[in-house]
C-alpha cells in the first residue's frame, strides 16, 4: 500500500512538470488604450482553425464568441464593451478575438478576454497604468 502512494505521488508531480513545459505564446497587444497580456497554449494555436479574411467569414462567429465568453465566466450578466478581431502575432493565418466586458457581480471595472477560433477562452492580463 506504501508503494502506491508513492507511485501516486511520483505521477503527480511528473504530470505538473510535464504541464509546466508546454511551450506558451505571449501576445501583448494594446486595446483600448489598455495594454494586456495573454499568455495562450501552442497547442490551442495550432488546433484552432485558420482564417483568411479575403476568403470568407471566420469560423467562429460573434455571437459564438460573446457566448463562449459567458460560458467561460458561467455568468449570463455580463455586458460586452468593446469587440476587436485580430491575427495571432507570428501566426497571422491564425486570428483571434478580443472581448472586453463589464460584469456587476465582480469586483473590477472590465476584463478582457482572448477568443481563439476554436471557441477557446484566454483571460488576458491588464497592465495597470503607471503613476504620473
Amino acid at each position: 500500500m506504501k508503494y502506491y502512494r508513492l507511485l501516486l505521488i511520483a505521477i503527480l508531480v511528473l504530470s505538473t512538470n510535464v504541464y509546466a513545459y508546454q511551450p506558451k505564446i505571449e501576445i501583448i497587444e494594446q486595446f483600448d488604450n489598455l495594454r494586456m497580456i495573454a499568455f495562450i497554449s501552442a497547442k490551442d494555436v495550432n488546433t484552432s482553425p485558420q482564417w483568411n479574411p479575403d476568403l470568407g467569414t471566420p469560423s467562429l462567429t460573434v455571437g459564438e464568441a460573446v457566448q463562449a465568453v459567458r460560458n467561460f465566466t458561467r455568468s449570463t450578466n455580463i455586458i460586452v464593451k468593446e469587440i476587436e478581431i485580430r491575427p495571432l502575432p507570428n501566426y497571422e493565418a491564425h486570428w483571434h478575438y478580443l472581448i472586453k466586458v463589464v460584469n456587476n457581480e465582480m469586483k473590477t471595472k472590465f476584463s478582457i478576454y482572448v477568443v481563439l477560433m476554436n471557441g477557446k477562452v484566454i483571460p488576458a492580463i491588464v497592465e495597470p497604468e503607471g503613476y504620473k
